[in-house]
């Protein structure tokens, strides 16, 4: 499991922030000041400190989850785990990871950690050489591709998809944005990170049932 995210992020630095090797894609877009309210649904939480695009890829997940339309729904989680994990301007430091909601709850310090060391790390030197008014902020994800795929996920195999995107920015100065990927998708039963951790220290009294919902198993 944790060899699988090591993997994952080491794909993910090949074209981080701040690195060579990928294009940047830059459109301008107004600044948001008012903080942006968003209407849970029972199965995803919510991103913290939402964008505007976050509550446009949150709300497309909730939609998804009327029409049980599962393809739609890895579709939609690609497009908001993309935006929360490489938007930056909405964060407080190099430690306020996004995305990790919706990646499977078992390995959600592990990618935590690496986020931090081999991503979110390049926070400070943005503030510190441009100005946290250029730290990115994703503004739209457009799916490229999907297909239906087996992904494996600790040595089990899901049914799931293989979601393509491109990724936009607003306008910054910050360099070698990371703008397309792909993502396997899976359904499987997993807890929020927080309830598994009221479970494995005892604090329940009572165990309550996982949820059946798309965990972004490896971005590429």
């Amino acid at each position: 499991m944790f060899q699988y995210w090591k993997r994952m992020m080491m794909a993910v630095v090949a074209c981080c922030l701040l690195l060579t090797g990928c294009n940047s894609q830059k459109e301008e877009t107004k600044t948001e000041e008012e903080k942006i309210e968003i209407s849970e649904n029972a199965v995803y939480l919510a991103p913290k400190e939402p964008t505007e695009y976050m509550k446009t890829a949150y709300d497309e997940v909730s939609k998804a989850l009327q029409k049980s339309d599962e393809e739609a729904e890895a579709q939609a989680l690609a497009k908001l785990f993309v935006a929360d994990f490489f938007t930056l301007s909405n964060k407080d430091s190099e430690t306020d990871i996004g995305g990790l909601d919706y990646i499977p709850s078992g390995v959600y310090e592990d990618m935590e950690m690496y986020a931090r060391f081999y991503f979110y790390n390049n926070y400070s030197m943005i503030v510190s050489e441009l100005g946290k008014d250029q730290l990115p902020t994703v503004t739209d994800v457009t799916i490229k591709d999907t297909e239906p795929a087996d992904i494996v996920y600790d040595g089990q195999s899901y049914s799931g998809y293989k979601v393509s995107v491109e990724i936009a920015y607003a306008d910054t100065e910050a360099s070698d944005l990371k703008t397309a990927a792909t993502l396997s998708v899976a359904k499987m039963d997993d807890y929020d990170y927080d309830t598994l951790e009221s479970i494995d220290s005892g604090e329940l009294t009572e165990t309550p049932l996982p949820k059946t919902l798309m965990r972004v198993i490896a971005l590429e």
